[in-house]
């Protein structure tokens, strides 16, 4: 059991350092000046806001792209500032030819050329990104890759309905621990818009655990929050982006997912519990606002692992209170799957 503590401890503690700028910012600080440091405070603001609203079922998310950099320009030959040797009436040159620039740029021309072409570059084996993929204690699945040639560049990974972005590291690495949505897990990897990598394997236990999953796009300032046995907010049993663990009941946990940086960023955070326990447990989601999206609909995406074969997503949107609206948040149940409640019973 300390083993599969410890693997589970990392598996969140890589989540969070990618999600910890955003959490605190939303979570605390920032989010605090808004709507009180108060717990009871916050809470109390959010019942000044109503219109929270499911819509429908089968949502798909778009996906953001990356704008493509432009090839830089070449002249019609390649070669650029070279001074070619005049000649005089009677044919003789005039000037003397340095021909070694010419070489060099014709050479970096054709090189240019062909990798416009999409043939391969020399090193092109070398740099051929590799993705693989683990089973791990609780469900979860170890995403590794490897784009040596790819550094800092953004990736779009999805599993299922989930889908989150991220950037490589500046050796080209990736590394993720996912929560399985299904037994026979699929994910896949959009690097760099016109790279697409996937990876298939087994997580038996995948339906061992209830998993609920918010996702949405943009700076927005959502969040997943699991209460247990009662617990209220900021109580032991209160389960959230800065505290993902309930020292009183270890075998469930909160990761988060993605990037706040970049074109159009992807964020997912996912609780997870034993399906056995979840009857132990109640989820909200939570937006907190500011004046400046007053009078606008903000929306996210929440999904669950409630049929191996299909998991449910469903578009979430929160109507925020006409201009001028002070600075608030408003909190929405999520309910679980049917057949999870029967099993907690």
């Amino acid at each position: 059991m300390e083993k599969k503590m410890i693997i589970r401890g990392v598996a969140i503690l890589c989540a969070g350092i990618s999600a910890s700028v955003f959490a605190t910012n939303h979570l605390s600080g920032n989010a605090a000046k808004a709507v009180g440091s108060n717990p009871s405070e916050r809470h109390a603001q959010s019942s000044q806001v109503m219109g929270a609203s499911l819509v429908g079922n089968g949502a798909k998310l778009q996906f953001g792209t990356k704008p493509t950099a432009d090839i830089p320009a070449q002249s019609e030959t390649g070669i650029a500032d070279t001074e070619f040797a005049a000649l005089d009436e009677s044919g003789a040159n005039t000037t003397q030819l340095d021909i070694a620039p010419l070489v060099l740029n014709a050479m970096e021309f054709a090189s240019n050329l062909e990798l416009a072409e999409g043939q391969s570059a020399p090193d092109s084996a070398a740099c051929s990104p590799s993705l693989t993929s683990a089973p791990m204690v609780d469900g979860l699945i170890e995403l590794m890759l490897d784009a040596p040639c790819h550094s800092d560049t953004r990736l779009v990974i999805s599993h299922n309905d989930l889908a989150f972005s991220a950037y490589t590291s500046d050796d080209g690495s990736f590394s993720a621990f996912l929560p399985a949505l299904s037994v026979d897990a699929k994910v896949d990897v959009f690097l760099s818009d016109d790279i697409f990598l996937q990876t298939e394997l087994t997580i038996p236990d995948a339906d061992d655990h209830l998993r609920i999953a918010l996702q949405w796009n943009g700076e927005a300032r959502f969040s997943l929050h699991a209460y247990h046995d009662g617990a209220q907010h900021g109580d032991t049993g209160h389960v959230h982006a800065l505290k993902p663990f309930d020292s009183d009941l270890d075998e469930a946990f909160l990761i988060s997912l993605g990037e706040v940086r970049g074109p159009e960023p992807m964020i997912a955070e996912i609780y997870s519990i034993p399906v056995g326990l979840s009857g132990k447990s109640r989820v909200e989601v939570e937006l907190q606002f500011t004046e400046e999206q007053c009078a606008q609909d903000v929306s996210a995406f929440i999904s669950d692992n409630g049929d191996s074969a299909n998991t449910h997503l469903k578009e979430i949107v929160f109507a925020v209170p006409e201009c001028p609206a002070q600075p608030g948040m408003v909190v929405m149940g999520v309910e679980f799957a049917p057949q999870h409640v029967a099993l907690s019973q």
